[in-house]
């Protein structure tokens, strides 16, 4: 019988957060084709081939297959709502770019630092600015989130 264990994200509180406060890395890789294909897979987008075909990759003068940004743009708002910021958050903007390639094989290290807290018109605002980082230490994937947390009552 297959045993799934479900996490919930944690119930953070505006609270919990400080300006400068670094939050957990978390790492994901090596990245394999197959995050790449059952992406394509979930979202229904196989436009581009050279995601999933080495040879349509290095013609295109790729060193390779490459995964997507939109692929890599996930995992960092998911890291985003499930690990850091917690279920209790309201994602108002997140931004990435895609400056760098993440190739089969990398590591990706999804890293984060809590750049501002401020309350305005009753509302308690978490900013925090993101990344993905490849093996070399490259930010391939940088990015922002800013989101309304709960306060804690007293």
């Amino acid at each position: 019988m297959l045993n799934v264990e479900i996490k919930e994200p944690p119930g953070l509180f505006f609270e919990d957060f400080s300006e400068g406060q670094e939050l957990a890395t978390i790492t994901k890789g090596p990245m394999l084709v197959g995050n790449q294909v059952r992406w394509a897979g979930a979202c229904d987008n196989y436009d581009s081939e050279w995601h999933h075909d080495e040879y349509v990759a290095k013609a295109a003068g790729l060193p390779g297959i490459i995964l997507s940004g939109p692929l890599m743009a996930s995992y960092l708002l998911t890291a985003v709502t499930t690990n850091w910021l917690g279920k209790h958050a309201r994602i108002v903007r997140f931004f990435d770019q895609n400056r760098g390639s993440t190739m089969p094989r990398d590591l990706a290290h999804l890293k984060a630092k809590v750049k501002r807290t401020y309350e305005e018109d009753g509302k308690a605002y978490v900013e925090i600015d993101c990344s993905i980082v490849n093996q070399k230490g490259e930010i391939t994937t940088p990015g922002s989130a800013l989101a309304i947390l709960p306060k804690r009552a007293h």
